[in-house]
Protein backbone atom coordinates (compact mmCIF):
# COMPACT_ATOMS: atom_id res chain seq x y z
CA UNK A 1 0.00 0.00 0.00
CA UNK A 2 1.25 3.55 -1.20
CA UNK A 3 2.04 6.46 2.16
CA UNK A 4 -0.01 9.93 1.84
CA UNK A 5 2.76 12.33 1.08
CA UNK A 6 2.53 14.71 3.99
CA UNK A 7 3.07 18.05 4.71
CA UNK A 8 6.72 16.81 6.24
CA UNK A 9 7.48 14.88 3.83
CA UNK A 10 7.46 17.25 0.78
CA UNK A 11 8.32 20.66 2.88
CA UNK A 12 6.92 22.64 0.45
CA UNK A 13 7.22 26.33 0.52
CA UNK A 14 8.11 25.73 4.48
CA UNK A 15 11.24 27.88 4.25
CA UNK A 16 9.00 30.68 2.80
CA UNK A 17 6.27 30.09 5.59
CA UNK A 18 9.19 30.30 7.96
CA UNK A 19 10.08 33.57 7.09
CA UNK A 20 6.94 34.85 6.37
CA UNK A 21 5.99 33.99 9.98
CA UNK A 22 9.34 35.65 11.13
CA UNK A 23 7.98 38.68 9.52
CA UNK A 24 5.03 38.48 10.78
CA UNK A 25 6.25 38.63 14.44
CA UNK A 26 8.53 40.94 14.30
CA UNK A 27 5.51 43.42 12.62
CA UNK A 28 2.96 42.19 15.07
CA UNK A 29 5.78 43.55 17.95
CA UNK A 30 6.68 46.69 16.66
CA UNK A 31 2.87 47.78 16.22
CA UNK A 32 2.56 46.93 19.54
CA UNK A 33 5.31 49.05 20.73
CA UNK A 34 4.27 51.51 18.11
CA UNK A 35 1.02 51.69 19.34
CA UNK A 36 1.82 51.61 23.25
CA UNK A 37 3.69 54.86 22.23
CA UNK A 38 0.69 56.36 20.00
CA UNK A 39 -1.53 55.44 23.62
CA UNK A 40 1.02 57.23 25.43
CA UNK A 41 1.67 60.50 23.11
CA UNK A 42 -2.24 60.50 22.55
CA UNK A 43 -2.33 60.92 26.42
CA UNK A 44 -0.02 63.38 26.97
CA UNK A 45 -1.77 65.11 23.74
CA UNK A 46 -5.19 65.20 25.44
CA UNK A 47 -3.36 66.45 28.60
CA UNK A 48 -2.01 69.13 27.07
CA UNK A 49 -5.52 70.27 25.02
CA UNK A 50 -6.92 70.53 28.63
CA UNK A 51 -4.25 72.64 29.92
CA UNK A 52 -4.22 74.49 26.72
CA UNK A 53 -7.94 74.79 26.90
CA UNK A 54 -8.00 75.98 30.44
CA UNK A 55 -5.27 78.32 29.95
CA UNK A 56 -7.39 80.03 27.06
CA UNK A 57 -10.24 79.64 29.08
CA UNK A 58 -8.52 81.75 31.56
CA UNK A 59 -6.92 84.91 29.42
CA UNK A 60 -10.66 85.28 27.77
CA UNK A 61 -11.83 85.86 31.21
CA UNK A 62 -8.88 88.52 32.06
CA UNK A 63 -9.64 90.07 28.44
CA UNK A 64 -13.70 90.02 29.60
CA UNK A 65 -12.33 91.79 32.88
CA UNK A 66 -10.17 94.26 30.99
CA UNK A 67 -12.72 95.44 28.40
CA UNK A 68 -14.59 95.96 31.15
CA UNK A 69 -12.24 98.22 32.98
CA UNK A 70 -11.55 99.39 29.95
CA UNK A 71 -15.06 100.80 29.39
CA UNK A 72 -15.59 102.31 32.78
CA UNK A 73 -12.00 104.29 32.55
CA UNK A 74 -13.90 105.60 29.05
CA UNK A 75 -16.47 106.82 30.38
CA UNK A 76 -15.18 107.91 33.88
CA UNK A 77 -12.76 110.14 31.77
CA UNK A 78 -15.27 111.49 29.25
CA UNK A 79 -17.24 112.77 32.70
CA UNK A 80 -14.05 113.98 34.74
CA UNK A 81 -12.27 117.64 34.61
CA UNK A 82 -9.54 115.96 35.34
CA UNK A 83 -8.80 112.80 32.40
CA UNK A 84 -5.39 112.89 32.08
CA UNK A 85 -4.77 110.12 35.28
CA UNK A 86 -7.40 108.19 33.37
CA UNK A 87 -6.03 108.85 29.83
CA UNK A 88 -2.91 106.70 30.90
CA UNK A 89 -4.81 104.20 33.11
CA UNK A 90 -6.82 103.75 29.56
CA UNK A 91 -3.51 103.37 27.75
CA UNK A 92 -2.14 100.54 30.32
CA UNK A 93 -5.27 98.34 29.59
CA UNK A 94 -5.24 98.60 26.16
CA UNK A 95 -1.56 97.18 26.50
CA UNK A 96 -2.09 94.16 28.82
CA UNK A 97 -5.43 93.26 26.39
CA UNK A 98 -2.76 93.10 23.53
CA UNK A 99 -0.75 91.33 25.32
CA UNK A 100 -3.70 88.88 26.76
CA UNK A 101 -5.21 88.43 23.29
CA UNK A 102 -1.33 87.53 21.62
CA UNK A 103 -1.09 84.85 24.31
CA UNK A 104 -4.51 83.79 23.59
CA UNK A 105 -3.30 83.31 19.89
CA UNK A 106 -0.27 81.54 20.91
CA UNK A 107 -1.98 78.82 22.87
CA UNK A 108 -4.97 78.44 20.13
CA UNK A 109 -1.48 77.85 17.51
CA UNK A 110 -0.38 75.69 20.25
CA UNK A 111 -3.51 73.32 20.14
CA UNK A 112 -3.61 73.29 16.46
CA UNK A 113 -0.13 71.99 15.86
CA UNK A 114 -0.97 69.35 18.56
CA UNK A 115 -4.33 68.38 17.13
CA UNK A 116 -1.90 68.03 13.75
CA UNK A 117 0.82 65.83 15.56
CA UNK A 118 -1.84 63.72 17.17
CA UNK A 119 -3.49 63.03 13.71
CA UNK A 120 -0.05 61.73 12.06
CA UNK A 121 0.35 59.56 15.07
CA UNK A 122 -3.51 58.11 14.81
CA UNK A 123 -3.25 57.61 10.79
CA UNK A 124 0.68 56.20 11.07
CA UNK A 125 -1.02 53.22 13.87
CA UNK A 126 -3.99 52.63 11.15
CA UNK A 127 -1.71 52.37 8.42
CA UNK A 128 0.28 49.72 10.65
CA UNK A 129 -3.20 47.87 11.81
CA UNK A 130 -3.83 47.66 7.91
CA UNK A 131 0.01 46.38 6.85
CA UNK A 132 -0.19 43.82 9.56
CA UNK A 133 -3.43 42.71 8.49
CA UNK A 134 -2.58 42.43 5.06
CA UNK A 135 0.73 40.19 6.24
CA UNK A 136 -1.79 38.01 7.96
CA UNK A 137 -4.34 37.52 5.07
CA UNK A 138 -1.37 36.53 2.53
CA UNK A 139 0.43 34.04 5.42
CA UNK A 140 -3.35 32.16 5.80
CA UNK A 141 -3.92 32.18 1.76
CA UNK A 142 -0.46 30.54 1.51
CA UNK A 143 -0.83 28.38 4.05
CA UNK A 144 -4.19 26.81 2.20
CA UNK A 145 -2.84 27.03 -1.31
CA UNK A 146 0.33 24.78 0.62
CA UNK A 147 -2.66 22.50 1.99
CA UNK A 148 -4.28 22.47 -1.56
CA UNK A 149 -1.24 22.01 -3.58
CA UNK A 150 -0.12 19.00 -1.69
CA UNK A 151 -3.26 17.24 -1.72
CA UNK A 152 -2.88 17.73 -5.42
CA UNK A 153 0.08 16.57 -5.86
CA UNK A 154 -0.37 13.45 -3.57
CA UNK A 155 -3.73 12.49 -5.55
CA UNK A 156 -1.78 13.01 -8.64
CA UNK A 157 1.14 10.46 -7.49
CA UNK A 158 -0.88 7.64 -6.37
CA UNK A 159 -3.31 7.96 -10.09
CA UNK A 160 -0.17 8.08 -11.90
CA UNK A 161 1.24 4.82 -9.95
CA UNK A 162 -1.91 3.03 -9.99
CA UNK A 163 -3.53 3.39 -13.49
CA UNK A 164 -0.58 5.56 -15.31
CA UNK A 165 -2.77 8.59 -15.63
CA UNK A 166 -2.10 12.19 -14.98
CA UNK A 167 -4.79 14.62 -14.53
CA UNK A 168 -5.17 18.40 -14.73
CA UNK A 169 -7.83 20.34 -12.60
CA UNK A 170 -10.35 22.51 -14.08
CA UNK A 171 -12.93 24.94 -13.47
CA UNK A 172 -15.97 23.53 -11.13
CA UNK A 173 -13.40 20.99 -9.82
CA UNK A 174 -13.68 18.59 -12.63
CA UNK A 175 -10.67 16.81 -14.06
CA UNK A 176 -8.71 17.11 -17.90
CA UNK A 177 -7.77 13.76 -19.33
CA UNK A 178 -3.99 14.11 -20.16
CA UNK A 179 -1.75 13.36 -22.25
CA UNK A 180 -4.36 13.30 -25.06
CA UNK A 181 -5.52 16.32 -25.45
CA UNK A 182 -5.46 18.29 -21.88
CA UNK A 183 -7.31 21.48 -24.12
CA UNK A 184 -10.33 19.17 -24.18
CA UNK A 185 -12.79 17.94 -21.70
CA UNK A 186 -13.95 14.50 -21.03
CA UNK A 187 -16.47 13.78 -18.32
CA UNK A 188 -19.22 11.38 -17.65
CA UNK A 189 -21.11 10.76 -14.48
CA UNK A 190 -21.51 7.62 -12.37
CA UNK A 191 -24.63 6.72 -10.66
CA UNK A 192 -25.88 3.79 -8.50
CA UNK A 193 -29.16 1.97 -8.52
CA UNK A 194 -30.13 1.75 -4.93
CA UNK A 195 -32.11 -1.44 -5.85
CA UNK A 196 -29.11 -3.43 -7.31
CA UNK A 197 -26.20 -1.44 -5.64
CA UNK A 198 -25.27 -1.18 -9.23
CA UNK A 199 -23.24 1.03 -11.25
CA UNK A 200 -24.58 2.86 -14.04
CA UNK A 201 -23.07 5.99 -16.74
CA UNK A 202 -24.64 9.27 -18.05
CA UNK A 203 -23.92 12.20 -19.27
CA UNK A 204 -21.36 11.46 -21.25
CA UNK A 205 -19.31 14.14 -22.89
CA UNK A 206 -18.08 13.67 -25.70
CA UNK A 207 -20.50 10.86 -26.52
CA UNK A 208 -19.59 7.28 -26.21
CA UNK A 209 -20.11 3.48 -27.44
CA UNK A 210 -23.01 2.19 -25.46
CA UNK A 211 -22.46 -1.76 -25.60
CA UNK A 212 -18.78 -1.03 -25.03
CA UNK A 213 -19.76 0.88 -21.65
CA UNK A 214 -22.62 -1.51 -21.05
CA UNK A 215 -19.56 -3.94 -21.40
CA UNK A 216 -17.13 -2.08 -19.02
CA UNK A 217 -19.84 -1.66 -16.41
CA UNK A 218 -20.46 -5.07 -16.19
CA UNK A 219 -16.54 -5.68 -15.55
CA UNK A 220 -17.04 -3.15 -13.06
CA UNK A 221 -20.51 -4.03 -11.43
CA UNK A 222 -18.70 -7.80 -11.12
CA UNK A 223 -15.40 -6.77 -9.91
CA UNK A 224 -17.28 -4.84 -7.02
CA UNK A 225 -19.39 -7.51 -5.82
CA UNK A 226 -16.41 -9.46 -5.92
CA UNK A 227 -17.63 -11.87 -8.63
CA UNK A 228 -14.13 -11.53 -10.28
CA UNK A 229 -10.53 -10.89 -8.82
CA UNK A 230 -9.38 -7.69 -10.15
CA UNK A 231 -8.27 -4.14 -10.16
CA UNK A 232 -11.88 -3.23 -10.07
CA UNK A 233 -12.03 1.03 -10.32
CA UNK A 234 -8.12 1.38 -12.10
CA UNK A 235 -9.69 -1.41 -14.70
CA UNK A 236 -12.69 0.88 -15.22
CA UNK A 237 -10.93 4.13 -15.49
CA UNK A 238 -8.17 2.99 -17.90
CA UNK A 239 -11.08 1.43 -19.58
CA UNK A 240 -12.87 4.71 -19.55
CA UNK A 241 -9.56 6.33 -21.04
CA UNK A 242 -9.47 3.88 -23.76
CA UNK A 243 -13.10 4.80 -25.15
CA UNK A 244 -12.10 8.35 -24.63
CA UNK A 245 -9.25 8.16 -26.79
CA UNK A 246 -11.13 6.88 -29.76
CA UNK A 247 -13.13 9.89 -30.18
CA UNK A 248 -10.35 11.89 -31.17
Amino acid sequence: MTDLLTPQQTNFTSSFLTSLTAHEAKLTAYITSQKSHADALTSALHAAHAADQEGIDALLRQLKSLQYERGVAQEASASSANGGGLAEQRKKLEGRQKKLEGEVEMLRGKKRVEQAQLDDILHEEATLRTAAQAVREKKREIEETKNTTIEDLTKGLLNYQHVGLTFERKERGGLLLDPSDTKRPFSFQLNMNEATRNFGLSECSPSLDGGKIDAILDKLNGDLNGNVASNGWNDFIVAMRKLFKETL
